[in-house]
């Protein structure tokens, strides 16, 4: 909770008289249905950047929101973005803006009802390489507990298999041969998520061709490293 947000009952209200709460819902939400319009209620996963405005239009907090799962929200205003960039480590992609002023209930009730659904689709936006890179690398794996303990459910596994799996899916924005972990940047959002079905190509010649885009794995075994010479070029073309 921070200053500007008060809990009224089970809802959370924007609480500042002056500016307004802006949430920015990436369009691959709404294609996808992790973000749904219903009447003057948008239905939403809570896997987002969120940002305070003053009376003069300025930023004055901008941060990843924190509630990975689907909850009902009720904004004053929807406003369409093209090509925006939010911070210096992301794309450009379009959002919609959804904006709240004093009163607005930003979370129209924090029970929210518990669904495998919720799980599913959250586990999918991240095995594909589509959650916000605003998340810090050293945090997502919060994101991805949370997710399941709102939702009634739990990893049986150890918590290391899961930050396996997200060193792998996060990339040097320099190299995308080289994983986050190991590019020696000191910023946590300084990478790119890839999907989980084109990280093969990525790592070695050898494991390129086991990627499911078996044409682009081909490719990107021969032009790994593209001073030398690959053995799969004789291979393949025998």
């Amino acid at each position: 909770m921070i200053d500007f947000i008060k809990k009224v009952g089970s809802s959370v209200q924007f609480a500042n008289p002056d500016g307004y709460f802006a949430f920015y819902v990436p369009e691959l939400y709404f294609e996808r249905e992790n973000a749904i319009i219903i009447g003057d209620y948008v239905n939403l996963l809570g896997i987002l950047d969120y940002a305070v405005f003053d009376k003069d239009n300025k930023v004055i907090l901008h941060k990843p929101f924190r509630f990975p799962t689907v909850f009902l929200s009720q904004p004053s205003e929807i406003e369409k973005a093209k090509n925006l960039k939010l911070t210096k480590n992301t794309d450009k992609q379009d959002y919609r803006v959804l904006k709240y002023y004093e009163n607005d209930m930003v979370v129209v009730s924090t029970k929210v009802p518990k669904d495998t659904l919720n799980i599913e689709e959250f586990y999918k936006l991240f095995l594909w390489g589509h959650l916000p890179t605003t998340i810090p690398y050293d945090k997502m794996y919060e994101y991805i507990i949370d997710n399941i303990t709102l939702n009634g459910g739990k990893y049986s596994v150890p918590y290391q298999l899961i930050g396996l799996i997200t060193s792998e899916l996060c990339r040097s924005p320099k190299d995308l041969t080289v994983p986050y972990r190991l590019s020696g940047s000191d910023d946590p959002t300084d990478y790119i998520m890839v999907s989980i079905k084109e990280v093969p190509k990525h790592i070695s010649p050898f494991t390129a061709i086991t990627s499911e885009y078996f044409d682009e794995g081909v490719v990107s075994a021969i032009t790994m490293d593209s001073d030398k010479y690959s053995p799969m070029e004789t291979i393949l073309t025998r």
